[in-house]
């Protein structure tokens, strides 16, 4: 492959990850509760017990919050600081993946790292403020240095490096989401050594890695401890044990199919060359499984899949780590689609694609026009929203024009890059072109910002519990008020240092009778804001409120 093309695919993606984060607000709870945690970590200088609004947060461990909080110490508390660890991560993650099927030709090697990286679900979490792209990327670690490790014969130095950076990938997966970087491992590497006959090898190999991740997590995992001896009862019984097995209710109760349309739908648009992938693998499965490369993907990749169908709580995000794995069983079968039949079913469906997206974009096009002219009262975007709307049919006309061009290539490069950038140009504009009613309700910070001047550190800030990060990150609080019920914030309310931060409907009717405090209360649930005591200044605006009791 030529090396033009090579920097130039680098550059595109280094593009598409990194220079439009900074622009979309952050979006309520994860991204504020995120950049939350790491700022207190800043502003009290601790660096071992995770905490929001000054309460403990023990759901999930430290590494997380220490790469965001380097990342702000770098760039400032900003958007970009806060999505700056998982765009990376998922860059990072690519690179291993290339790392890993290199040796198994440069073409697949290429393919594999471009799939990933031009994935809906890869792009939509390594753009996003969530811990999936930091854990992916230490998984991949993992099972990358463990897997050429491994296929090192004798022992070496070389052969220990591999498996000692193995272990330290999964000690600092540990330290981001647990004891499921022991988990998700382990239903890879033990089903392919047994596939591959060499199951004596699993009482061999992990004990070097084992001896890395005690070294990389057992200083914090003291030290946290030591700081407060309930961490691990809570995380490990509560957070995972009981959780798992639903003794504990779940946060994001889903079905045991949940992940099969999220795998669907997050490999897109790769996943609409079905068709043709299946072509390539057809009656040749046993012979392409006999290499270790693909006996390893596929475990990796089914493996870990059930065990997340498993569990009682499901997020899209959860199933990230197998997506390095999808990439390459992708990628692989798309290359023996090309090396072995004429391409006609790729033709066909890019074809389709095309007509379905001009078609999309045409439809989309008179509908915002007839919006934008009021014969149409309401739309997607607002009449106000006319450049966000106009740029989101270029970029789908940009989709379908790129896949035309696919059409007409030559050559299994030119094809699958043009289909790849087609996917790109609508991932790059989408944090531009979101609508208003989206970003108002998931990105509470225009709002807030309208009353910054209306709170300072004497001003008593009350708030409903899924707006609690979200005030502390703009207001820049640590000693805000939860009103009626604590959320995920319970846990760190139940202690005894927390006592009065959560207060009733009664108590707060009591707090606002004394004249000599200045207080404001801050909620989007209507329901609950039929309960407040009157007063003379209040704001209901696009779901959220803003309510002042003895205003300045």
């Amino acid at each position: 492959m030529n090396k033009k093309y090579v920097f130039l695919a680098v550059f595109f993606f280094l593009l598409l990850y990194f220079a439009t984060i900074g622009f979309r607000p952050l979006f309520t709870p994860d991204e504020t509760r995120y950049g939350q945690i790491a700022r207190e970590l800043i502003v009290h200088n601790d660096w071992v017990v995770p905490k929001i609004n000054n309460l403990r947060y023990f759901e999930k461990p430290i590494m997380g919050h220490w790469l965001n909080a380097l990342s702000m110490l770098t760039f400032g508390e900003n958007e970009f600081a806060v999505r700056f660890s998982s765009a990376l991560s998922v860059l990072l993650a690519a690179l291993l993946l290339w790392w890993l099927t290199r040796k198994y030709g440069e073409k697949l090697a290429a393919v594999s790292t471009g799939i990933f990286l031009s994935s809906g679900l890869v792009f939509a979490v390594g753009t996003y403020a969530v811990l999936d792209g930091p854990f992916t990327l230490f998984v991949t670690g993992t099972l990358v240095c463990f897997f050429l490790g491994s296929d090192i014969q004798r022992f070496s130095w070389k052969k220990f490096g591999l498996l000692a950076l193995a272990g330290s990938f999964c000690g600092a997966a540990f330290m981001t989401k647990g004891f499921l970087a022991f988990a998700v491992p382990a239903l890879t590497i033990v089903p392919y050594m047994i596939w591959e006959k060499r199951w004596k090898e699993i009482f061999i190999l992990p004990w070097i890695p084992l001896v890395f991740v005690i070294i990389v997590s057992l200083p914090w995992a003291i030290m946290v401890h030591l700081r407060d001896n309930d961490f691990w009862n809570y995380f490990f019984w509560v957070e995972h044990v009981q959780r798992f097995l639903k003794k504990e209710e779940s946060q994001h109760p889903e079905r045991f199919w949940f992940f099969i349309p999220v795998i669907i739908g997050g490999a897109l648009p790769w996943m609409l060359l079905l068709p043709a992938l299946l072509k390539g693998y057809q009656g040749k499965w046993r012979e392409y499984f006999q290499q270790p490369l693909l006996r390893f993907a596929l475990c990796w990749l089914v493996f870990p899949f059930l065990l997340f169908s498993a569990s009682s709580g499901k997020l899209a995000t959860y199933i990230l780590p197998c997506f390095p794995a999808l990439a390459i069983l992708i990628a692989y079968g798309l290359i023996k689609y090309f090396d072995r039949c004429p391409p006609k079913i790729f033709n066909v469906t890019v074809q389709w694609m095309s007509y379905a997206l001009f078609s999309v974009a045409g439809v989309f096009f008179i509908f915002q026009l007839l919006v934008a002219f009021g014969v149409i009262p309401v739309g997607l975007y607002s009449r106000h929203e006319t450049w966000q709307w106009l740029v989101a049919v270029a970029a789908v006309l940009a989709w379908a024009w790129l896949l035309r061009l696919a059409l007409k290539a030559g050559g299994f490069y030119k094809k699958t890059a043009y289909f790849a950038c087609g996917a790109m140009a609508a991932m790059f504009v989408v944090h531009f072109v979101m609508p208003g009613l989206v970003v108002d309700k998931k990105a509470p910070g225009s709002f807030l910002a309208r009353f910054a001047g209306k709170v300072d550190k004497n001003t008593t800030v009350v708030c409903y519990k899924n707006l609690v990060t979200s005030v502390c990150w703009y207001y820049k609080r640590d000693n805000v008020y939860v009103y009626d019920r604590g959320g995920e914030l319970e846990y760190g309310l139940n202690k005894p240092d927390a006592k009065g931060r959560l207060v009733s409907k009664e108590e707060f009717a009591e707090l606002v009778k004394d004249p000599s405090k200045y207080i404001v209360i801050i909620m989007n649930s209507k329901r609950l804001m039929k309960e407040l005591p009157e007063s003379k200044f209040k704001i209901w605006e696009k779901g959220m409120l803003f309510q002042e009791y003895n205003g300045k």
